[in-house]
């Protein structure tokens, strides 16, 4: 009977949550998105402070190479708010895990698999500097970032670099395919930072780019003369994601801060960073357009990643030229 009792004991500690189950150690996390992140991994360690976090701060193309090439031994646990194309085009990088906060979120922002959970909807957006363009210049749809006008007066960060700048690529040619990318490349000058594209149209250097509507809006609210411009041919509704790096060195430290970057708590830091949250308990930033007032196409995430090496090879191609 002592024997039985015993035994029940132990399976129950098998199937005891990861916040159970691990509160010290280390954990790395992978950290492509900005100020959000930081919020995030600052959050988690104020909650559990036995737990030692190294973030490692860098793009999203930049952390998912650096995936790909550990995948044999990974050094990372988590990465966190990364495009959901980046996380399409590499399955085999993540482990699957039912997170405590699965009902929370809609099935259309999870894995099939569980694999990933959307962190944010980064909509993108043009950003325009006022002061260097009037308002009947403005670009007003995707198809007029290729007109002759606005040659030498567009900045984009380089897809192969960016994750965001990729979904812009891949928004465009959705759209309008690769007559017209071809044409706002020809039109652009290319950064290798995706930031450097909204400081830029704000300080002045250039007239027009194209970034996520937080950048826009954060841009807005220290005062700079820009303005964000929603694409009349539609924005594309995607989002970013977070998942748990599979054969990462700390897997119960993993769960648990997955756990926490899911919460509700997690997702209103996000918000306050003028990011849009995917949980359907958490509103969106105010000041921002509502949702239901964006411009928005049915864009295929899907079809991005599954095209992304075809596409990038493509560009590559055409920026050499």
């Amino acid at each position: 009977m002592k024997m039985k009792i015993f035994a029940a004991i132990l399976a129950a500690g098998t199937m005891m949550s990861p916040a159970v189950m691990a509160q010290e150690g280390p954990l790395v996390v992978y950290n492509p998105a900005g100020a959000a992140g930081e919020l995030i991994i600052d959050a988690f360690r104020a909650k559990y402070p036995g737990v030692s976090i190294s973030a490692i701060n860098a793009g999203v193309g930049e952390l998912f190479t650096r995936m790909a090439a550990e995948k044999a031994n990974p050094q990372g646990d988590v990465v966190l708010c990364a495009s959901s194309e980046a996380f399409l085009a590499n399955p085999d990088l993540f482990a699957p895990y039912e997170s405590v906060e699965l009902p929370n979120f809609d099935a259309s922002v999870v894995a099939e698999d569980h694999s990933f959970y959307g962190c944010s909807m980064p909509l993108q957006a043009f950003i325009v500097n006022t002061n260097l363009l009037k308002e009947e210049e403005y670009p007003r749809s995707w198809a007029d970032l290729a007109k002759p006008e606005l040659e030498g007066k567009l900045v984009l960060a380089n897809p192969s670099l960016s994750g965001s700048a990729y979904a812009q690529l891949a928004q465009i040619l959705q759209l309008h395919g690769w007559e017209v990318a071809e044409q706002v490349m020809k039109n652009a000058r290319f950064t290798t930072s995706s930031q450097s594209v909204f400081q830029d149209v704000g300080r002045g250097e250039i007239e027009v780019g194209v970034t996520g509507e937080v950048n826009v809006k954060t841009m807005m609210d220290e005062g700079y003369p820009v303005i964000a411009i929603y694409p009349e041919d539609g924005t594309g509704l995607r989002f970013d994601a977070s998942a748990i790096i599979a054969g990462g060195p700390n897997p119960d430290n993993a769960k648990l801060f997955l756990d926490f970057a899911n919460s509700k708590e997690a997702h209103e830091l996000v918000v306050s960073t003028n990011r849009r949250s995917v949980r359907q308990d958490v509103s969106a930033p105010e000041g921002l357009m509502p949702t239901s007032e964006v411009p928005t196409f049915p864009y295929d995430d899907q079809l991005a990643a599954d095209n992304r090496d075809e596409n990038l090879a493509k560009f590559d191609q055409l920026f050499s030229q």
